[in-house]
């Protein structure tokens, strides 16, 4: 039964009135249950959040794996940020394939000083301690890839201009997250339309993989997800820039 709901969710979604409709919808329930803002921000800076506990980030490793393979395209000496990277399990697995220009975002204090205890290869990584619709604003320089792994679902509806900096800020974009008709709406969750999201902010979709049968998440709740995959005009040959904030 699930799976005949998702198919019909697909096929509704493929009609850009239909998707109008379901999307008005997902969010009028969304925001009748959502956290209010700071009460979500604080609950992500607790020590153990429930359901997001920092210590179970710490392994296993498939995940990241992942990532390193849908950024095996991405030159080694590029500048990559990530948005809530938690413990920093996928900035040491990236750091581990070479990577050496790596920076974080992540909220909790209390995963950060995981992240520093357990990945001696991100010593010198920085890492911007606090939530991303505070940290964005503040960053000047460009990166070559910005990415996400299960965060975005997460940005409060109130918040959304975290989107206006990721382009901004990003030659690339890697966001892997749910799409429109697998989004669960809890009063942590809410159904972002990344394309539609991104691309009125200039950026342009170049790939969109569908995880469901991806061997690396078979097992995993990324098999409910998507990877996303945009560049803004010049793509990742292109360095990044210094820009000036919104």
């Amino acid at each position: 039964m699930p799976a005949v709901r998702e198919v019909i969710g697909r096929v509704c979604f493929a009609f850009p009135p239909t998707r109008a409709v379901l999307e008005a919808r997902r969010r009028r329930i969304a925001r009748s249950n959502i956290m209010e803002r700071d009460r979500l921000l604080q609950f992500w800076r607790g020590r153990e959040p429930d359901g997001n506990v920092p210590e179970d980030y710490l392994r296993p490793t498939w995940r990241s794996e992942l990532l390193a393979e849908l950024l095996a395209d991405i030159p080694k000496d590029a500048r990559i940020l990530e948005l809530g990277c938690n413990v920093g399990r996928n900035l040491a697995h990236l750091a581990d394939q070479g990577y050496s220009r790596l920076e974080g975002v992540e909220i909790s204090p209390h995963a950060v000083e995981l992240l520093r205890v357990s990945y001696p290869q991100l010593e010198d990584a920085t890492i911007h301690l606090g939530p991303v619709e505070e940290v964005l604003p503040r960053l000047i320089e460009g990166y070559d890839v910005i990415f996400t792994m299960a965060v975005l679902e997460h940005i409060h509806p109130d918040s959304v201009a975290v989107f206006d900096d990721m382009a901004r800020l990003g030659a690339a974009l890697l966001a892997i997250e749910p799409p429109p008709e697998r989004y669960a709406t809890s009063s942590r969750q809410f159904p972002h339309d990344l394309q539609v999201e991104l691309r009125r902010r200039g950026m342009e979709l170049v790939s969109l993989t569908d995880l469901t049968h991806h061997p690396l998440v078979a097992n995993d709740d990324l098999a409910h997800y998507a990877a996303y995959r945009f560049e803004r005009a010049g793509g990742v040959g292109s360095p990044a820039q210094p820009t000036t904030p919104a």
